[in-house]
C-alpha cells in the first residue's frame, strides 16, 4: 500500500493533467469575456457515404446550441461547388460568427479543400499564419480579433499528425500473429518517433510566434499530442491550460480506434483566466469538441 501511495503522489502533476475537480471563480464586474470553441471535424463526414448529410447537420447544430464567440476548426473541408455538401457558406448563414480566416493544406479536384479554419463574432484586423517547414500538411494560422476595445490573437493549431494506415489500426482486432505483431509494433514505432520529432520543430516555431506577439494569446487545435509530452510542456510553460482550470473530470478528447486521450486543447496567456471549461460529448467525429470561456 505505501508504494501504491508514494507512486501516486510520484505521478500527481500529470494525473491531474487527465482528470480535474476543479471550482472556477465567476466573471468579475468590468472583466472583459470570450469563449472559444475548437473541434476536429474529421471533414465533417464528408468520406462517410450513408450518413455523412446527418453528421455535418448534427455539428451544425452543436455549434448553433453553443453560441462561441470563436470557433476554431481543423480538419475542415469546404467546396465552392454550390449546393454540394456545403460547409463554409452554411455556417456564416446561421452563425454569428461572420468574420473568418482559413488556409488549406491542398485543393482537389472539383473544387475541394481540405485545411483549417477560424470563425469569429469579432472583428479580425490581422491574419497570419505559423508555417511548419517540416510538413506542409499541418500548420497553424491566427487572428487578431478587437475584442471590446482591446486585441487578442487567437491561434489555431494542427500539428504533426501520426498518419497511421490502416493496417497499424488493424493491429488492435487481436487477429494477429506474432510475426505480424511484431512487425507492426516497429513499424508504428517509427511513425511515432517521426511525428514527435517533427512536432518539436513545430512547437519551437509556434513559441516563438507567441513570444513575438504583443497581444493577450489564446491557442487551441489538435495537438495529435497528450499532456504527457514535450509539445504540452513546452506550450504550458508559456500558457496556461483551461482544462486545468476550469475542467473537471476526465479531459479525453479523441475518441478513435485507439484508447482515448486528451490531445485537443485550449491554452491561453497567463494573464487571463478560465472561468468555464467543457467536452463536448457528442460522438460526431473522431475528436470531442471543447469550449472554454476567459476572461481578462
Amino acid at each position: 500500500m505505501l508504494l501504491s501511495i508514494t507512486a501516486f503522489l510520484i505521478g500527481w502533476n500529470h494525473f491531474t493533467d487527465f482528470f480535474q475537480i476543479s471550482f472556477p471563480n465567476k466573471k468579475k464586474e468590468g472583466q472583459k469575456e470570450l469563449s472559444v470553441m475548437t473541434y476536429n471535424v474529421h471533414l465533417f463526414g464528408y468520406y462517410d457515404e450513408k450518413s455523412s448529410f446527418q453528421t455535418r447537420n448534427r455539428i451544425f447544430d452543436v455549434l448553433e446550441k453553443e453560441q462561441a464567440d470563436v470557433v476554431c476548426f481543423q480538419e475542415f473541408y469546404h467546396t465552392d461547388r454550390k449546393g454540394v455538401f456545403e460547409t463554409r457558406d452554411t455556417l456564416l448563414k446561421f452563425l454569428p460568427n461572420k468574420y473568418y480566416h482559413e488556409r488549406f493544406t491542398h485543393a482537389m479536384s472539383k473544387k475541394q479543400y481540405f485545411g483549417v479554419a477560424l470563425f469569429s463574432k469579432y472583428p479580425i484586423i490581422k491574419k497570419g499564419h505559423v508555417p511548419f517547414a517540416n510538413d506542409p500538411n499541418n500548420f497553424c494560422i491566427y487572428a487578431d480579433l478587437k475584442v471590446k476595445g482591446d486585441t487578442v490573437r487567437v491561434y489555431n493549431a494542427h500539428l504533426q499528425s501520426i498518419r497511421f494506415k490502416p493496417e497499424d489500426y488493424a493491429l488492435v482486432d487481436g487477429n494477429k500473429n506474432q510475426e505480424q505483431l511484431e512487425t507492426g509494433g516497429k513499424r508504428i514505432a517509427r511513425r511515432l518517433t517521426s511525428a514527435f520529432v517533427k512536432r518539436e520543430e513545430q512547437v519551437e516555431r509556434l513559441i516563438q510566434s507567441i513570444e513575438d506577439c504583443p497581444y493577450k494569446v489564446v491557442l487551441c487545435g489538435d495537438f495529435n499530442d497528450t499532456p504527457v509530452s514535450y509539445a504540452y510542456e513546452a506550450l504550458t510553460d508559456e500558457l496556461k491550460d483551461s482544462f486545468i482550470e476550469a475542467g473537471s473530470g476526465v479531459g479525453n478528447t479523441y475518441i478513435g480506434v485507439f484508447p482515448s486521450f486528451r490531445i485537443d486543447y485550449i491554452l491561453h496567456s497567463k494573464e487571463m483566466e478560465s472561468i468555464k471549461y467543457k467536452t463536448i460529448p457528442d460522438k460526431l467525429s473522431d475528436h470531442h469538441a471543447v469550449k472554454a470561456t476567459m476572461v481578462w
